[in-house]
C-alpha cells in the first residue's frame, strides 16, 4: 500500500505554515481511520515536536505518558512528571520561551473525558501565549465529531481561538483509486470504490486483493479487520449511550426505508425518535438529507435520507443483517449472495461519483452554484446528475451500471426529464454515463445532437 500521504496537500500547506510561523492553533476532526494521525506525522516534524497520542486510561497515566513523550524529545530533568496538565502546560509554555515549540495532542476528547477543565485551560494558555507572542503551536485532534465540533461552537471555551479548523473527509474515487491493485480497470476501481469508500485505513486492509477476496477475507469473517468497524464507531461516540435504534436507523435507510415515515413504521417508534436519531446520525457525518436540486438554492422540502459513506452503506446492507449466519461462519453463502447483489448496489454508488466527478472536476460543472440531482413530486420523473447556477439547470444526465450498452431509450428518458422539470431546464446540456459506453445507435444520435457520452475511465482522466 502506498506509505506517501494522498490528497492532503491543503491541510499539509496550511499546517507547515502556521509551525513556521508560531503562535498557532489547530482543531483538527474527523473519524476514526480516515488519516488525521499520519497527516499530523507527515505535516509536523522535526526535534521540537512533541505528538502525544492519547488513550483511554486514567488520568494519572495520560500524564505520565505525555511527561515521557515530553522528556524524551525536549530537554528537561528525568524523571520529568507532571501532576496536572495545568503542570504540563507551564512546563510547555517555559520550553516555548526557549524555542518555537509544536505539541500535538491526538485523541483529544480521551484527555478531556479524564480533566474536564481541560479545555478551559488549554483556552487560559493559549490566550497567553498568542497575547505575548510565544511561539507554541497547539494542535488538538479528535474523532469524536460531536465533541470537537463543541470546541469551536463555544461550549468548550475555544471559539473563534483556532487559526485552522479542518474536518478531515475520507478520498474522493479518483485518489482513493491509487490503493487499488496495479492494472485495476476503471470498472474494477468504481466497484471497489463502492464497496469500500474513500477511508485510507479501509484501502490499506484490503491491500492488493481483488474485490471478491476482499468482501470474503477482510469484511464477512468473525475477527476480519472491517467485520464491525462501523458498528464500533457508532458505539463509540460520546452522545450515543443506547446504539440499537441508531443501528436500526441505518439499517432501515440501507433497505430502501428513506423518509421519516417510513423508518418510524420499521422500527415501530415516534416520528419525534425518528427525527432525533437521524439529526445525531447527520451531525456525526453517517447519513445526509439529498433534496431535489434547484436554481438558486430552493430546493423542495421533499427529500430522502442516504448513508454517507459507501462502506457503511455496504455494511448496513449485507454484513450487519446478516450477522447471525456469518457469526455460524457461513461466509461463502452471503458472499454469494453479494456477488448477485453487487452489480445493482454498485449503480447507486456510480450516481454519487458521476455528480462528484461533475463537481470536481469536469469542466461541464466549474461554473455551477450546486450539483445533485432531481425528480418530480410522484417520483415518477428522475434525473441522476442536474447543476445549477443562478438562472436554471444547466447539465441534466442519466447513469447505467448495466451489463449492456446504453441505447437511445436512456436519452429519450433524459429528454423527458427535461421536459419535466420545465423552461428553467430548456437550455441545459445532456451527459449520459455508462458503465459499458453507449450502443451504436446511441453514440450516433449524440454525435448529431450534442449529448456528452462519458464510461468510467472518464472519470479518471
Amino acid at each position: 500500500m502506498p506509505p506517501r500521504l494522498i490528497d492532503r496537500a491543503n491541510e499539509i500547506e496550511q499546517l507547515r505554515r502556521l509551525a513556521a510561523a508560531p503562535p498557532a492553533l489547530v482543531i483538527l476532526s474527523g473519524r476514526r481511520r480516515v488519516g488525521k494521525s499520519f497527516l499530523l506525522r507527515a505535516a509536523l516534524d522535526g526535534e521540537r515536536v512533541i505528538g502525544f497520542q492519547a488513550e483511554q486510561e486514567p488520568l494519572a497515566l495520560q500524564l505520565a505518558t505525555f511527561a515521557r513523550e515530553c522528556a524524551r524529545i525536549l530537554p528537561g530533568s528525568p524523571p520529568l512528571a507532571f501532576a496536572s496538565w495545568d503542570d504540563a502546560f507551564s512546563f510547555l509554555d517555559a520550553q516555548a520561551q526557549q524555542a518555537p515549540l509544536v505539541c500535538v495532542l491526538d485523541e483529544f476528547q480521551y484527555l478531556a473525558q479524564m480533566a474536564p477543565a481541560l479545555p478551559s485551560q488549554v483556552q487560559k494558555w493559549w490566550d497567553r501565549w498568542d497575547h505575548n507572542g510565544i511561539p507554541a503551536m497547539l494542535v488538538l485532534s479528535g474523532s469524536a465529531l460531536s465533541f470537537m465540533a463543541g470546541l469551536l461552537k463555544g461550549s468548550e471555551g475555544t471559539p473563534g481561538r483556532a487559526g485552522f479548523r479542518p474536518v478531515l473527509q475520507p478520498l474522493c474515487l479518483q485518489d482513493a483509486a491509487q490503493f487499488a491493485p496495479a492494472g485495476s480497470t476503471p470498472i474494477e476501481l468504481i466497484e471497489r470504490y463502492a464497496v469500500l469508500g474513500g477511508t485510507p485505513q479501509y484501502q490499506r486492509w484490503a491491500g492488493d486483493r481483488p474485490l471478491g477476496e476482499v468482501i470474503r477475507d477482510v469484511i464477512l469473517p468473525i475477527g476480519a479487520p472491517l467485520h464491525r468497524d462501523p458498528e464500533q464507531l457508532i458505539r463509540e461516540e460520546a452522545d450515543i449511550r443506547a446504539p440499537g435504534p441508531y443501528f436500526g436507523v441505518m439499517r432501515g435507510i440501507a433497505e430502501g426505508r428513506t423518509t421519516a415515515t417510513e423508518l418510524g413504521s420499521r422500527l415501530a417508534l415516534e416520528r419525534q425518535l425518528v427525527d432525533v436519531y437521524l439529526g445525531r446520525l447527520r451531525e456525526l457525518g453517517y447519513i445526509d438529507k439529498v433534496v431535489p436540486v434547484a436554481p438558486g438554492g430552493k430546493g423542495s422540502p421533499r427529500g430522502y435520507w442516504n448513508i454517507s459513506d459507501p462502506f457503511f452503506r455496504f455494511w448496513f446492507t449485507f454484513v450487519f443483517p446478516n450477522s447471525s449466519r456469518l457469526a455460524r461462519g457461513r461466509v461463502s453463502e452471503v458472499a454469494t449472495e453479494i456477488e448477485l447483489q453487487l452489480p445493482s448496489f454498485v449503480g447507486h454508488v456510480f450516481e454519487d461519483v458521476c455528480r462528484d466527478w461533475i463537481g470536481r472536476r469536469s469542466p461541464l460543472g466549474a461554473s455551477a452554484d450546486d450539483v445533485g440531482c432531481w425528480w418530480n413530486r410522484k417520483s415518477e420523473v428522475e434525473v441522476d446528475v442536474v447543476t445549477v447556477d443562478g438562472k436554471g439547470y444547466t447539465l441534466l444526465g442519466s447513469c447505467k451500471w448495466w451489463n449492456r450498452p446504453a441505447g437511445e431509450n436512456v436519452l429519450d428518458d433524459l429528454l423527458a426529464g427535461r421536459a419535466a422539470i420545465g423552461p428553467n431546464a430548456n437550455q441545459a446540456e445532456l451527459a449520459v454515463f455508462s458503465k459499458l459506453g453507449c450502443n451504436e445507435q446511441l453514440t450516433e444520435r449524440a454525435t448529431r445532437t450534442g449529448v456528452h457520452l462519458f464510461a468510467p475511465g472518464d472519470l479518471f482522466a
